[in-house]
């Protein structure tokens, strides 16, 4: 009977889902940037009903007023609402895609409503108003 050896650990003891994800991270935010515009523990992180800028390698800037982030590693997003020549408009931003350049924040509001997402916002009295650059 032979025993064999055991194979050297290449990630260091490291969970495998755990290594994937950090390097996912490292091909996508090199800098740390946008993983810090969706950690719930800092302060200056994304939250709904800031009014945010988008911007892209190659196409125009998209503003508007997040009605939903949602935090699920690098598959995160966030919902942008504004109203453009009197007509709701929702665009859905993937944060980790690799045409997003950055993400700037232009006005927090004075107080948060309540709930994370804002759904209920629609077509009422509480919808977004036309926001330009």
């Amino acid at each position: 009977m032979t025993v064999y050896e055991p194979l050297p650990k290449l990630r260091g003891g490291q969970p495998l889902m755990d290594y994937i994800r950090e390097a996912q991270y490292k091909n996508l935010d090199p800098s740390g940037e946008k993983r810090k515009l969706i950690d719930r523990s800092n302060p200056e992180r994304l939250r709904s009903g800031d009014i945010v800028s988008v911007f892209y390698k190659n196409q125009k800037p998209v503003n508007g007023t997040i009605i939903m982030v949602k935090r699920s590693g690098v598959a995160s997003s966030i919902l942008l609402r504004n109203k453009i020549t009197g007509l709701g408009v929702e665009v859905n931003v993937p944060i980790f895609n690799p045409n997003v350049m950055r993400i700037d924040i232009l006005r927090r509001p004075a107080s948060y409503r309540p709930r994370n997402r804002h759904y209920y916002i629609r077509n009422s009295r509480l919808d977004v108003k036309e926001i330009k650059m």
